[in-house]
């Protein structure tokens, strides 16, 4: 629900009026800072509320893994008009959602005629590739550290503090570019006085419109959906394994390197690929903050589709969807190995 409340490209493409879609239209088309922030102010309170309707329903209630295992699920084979009919609504299902729009993609990409070259798409994959798995390392590494604290020192304050840096997930990447750009720009020209004043002459900017804004953005928007992952890996662990390992002598950091780490190994994999999955389809803050001559396959299908050149982002949209399936291949391979 926080991912439909923050989406953009698809509510701008039907011409659907959501908070998202009138935020991006009223800074950029009435260039009203005022209104876009009252507007994304109540996104946010959406989203809060969202996140206190959860916690509240959870209550206090924890779950842990054990060793032992219960009987597994005996599988139901079905026969007759109620095997086709599960397998036609199946069909059905995948043929609506995947099938029909993949085949329209390959067509067009088999028929675009202006489509991109081989040397500029290779680019284009490099970029995303590049940064996509920058930010998943950076979300990840910074999601395991909020996700460890709030296991060791389970206090309301450090709870507080990882629940509001994982809330840019529930925000438009508009409206996070703006905010991260804010701080950049005024960062840029204290560094940019402090050369002037040492070396006499006046410095650039330094970190606005650079790779390192850009990721800076992608951690923001997108370290809750590694964090809620690699914080429901933690949860599955006993803490009596984190006692065990104390009267060992083991330290805080000896603890999570020798016994968690090995036990959520999949955890952070999931957190690491839902990230990196999630940086190739981010359009708004790429487009925002990307360095100059730094395009991505996102910013190549908005640039073609805003033109009604569906034919020639057939290709780079075909990318992007190939790489959505890695997690799916991945949770089933997963859930095959338990």
């Amino acid at each position: 629900m926080m991912e439909a409340l923050a989406d953009f490209g698809t509510v701008a493409t039907f011409g659907y009026r959501t908070l998202t879609e009138s935020i991006y239209r009223v800074w950029y088309g009435m260039f009203d800072r005022t209104a876009a922030a009252q507007l994304a102010s109540l996104l946010l309170l959406f989203a809060l509320g969202l996140l206190a309707l959860e916690r509240g329903l959870r209550g206090r209630a924890r779950f842990v893994q054990s060793q032992r295992r219960g009987p597994a699920p005996e599988p139901r084979t079905l026969a007759g008009w109620r095997a086709w009919g599960a397998t036609a609504a199946c069909a059905v299902i995948l043929g609506l959602a995947f099938v029909l729009p993949v085949g329209q993609l390959l067509v067009w990409a088999r028929d675009a005629v202006g489509g991109l070259r081989a040397p500029a798409f290779a680019a284009l994959l490099r970029n995303t590739l590049t940064l996509a798995a920058l930010a998943a390392l950076v979300a990840a590494a910074l999601a395991l550290v909020l996700a460890y604290a709030a296991r060791l020192h389970p206090s309301a304050a450090v709870r507080l503090s990882a629940r509001s840096a994982s809330m840019g997930y529930a925000l438009p990447g508009a409206v996070i570019a703006v905010g991260v750009l804010v701080p950049l720009a005024w960062l840029d020209h204290v560094l940019a006085g402090a050369g002037e004043r040492l070396l006499g002459t006046p410095g650039g900017l330094l970190l606005t419109g650079s790779a390192a804004g850009l990721l800076f953005a992608y951690v923001a928007r997108f370290l809750s959906v590694s964090f809620q992952t690699l914080e429901a890996s933690l949860a599955k662990i006993p803490p009596s394994m984190d006692d065990a390992a104390r009267s060992l002598g083991a330290s805080a950091g000896g603890t999570l390197r020798r016994v968690h780490l090995p036990l959520m190994r999949g955890g952070l994999l999931t957190a690491c690929v839902l990230v990196f999955v999630e940086t190739m389809k981010e359009m708004p803050a790429t487009l925002l903050l990307r360095p100059l001559g730094l395009d991505t396959l996102a910013i190549a299908v908005w640039e073609r589709t805003s033109e009604s050149m569906w034919a020639d982002a057939a290709a780079p949209a075909l990318a992007i969807v190939a790489t959505g399936l890695v997690p799916v291949f991945l949770a089933i391979r997963l859930s095959t190995r338990r």
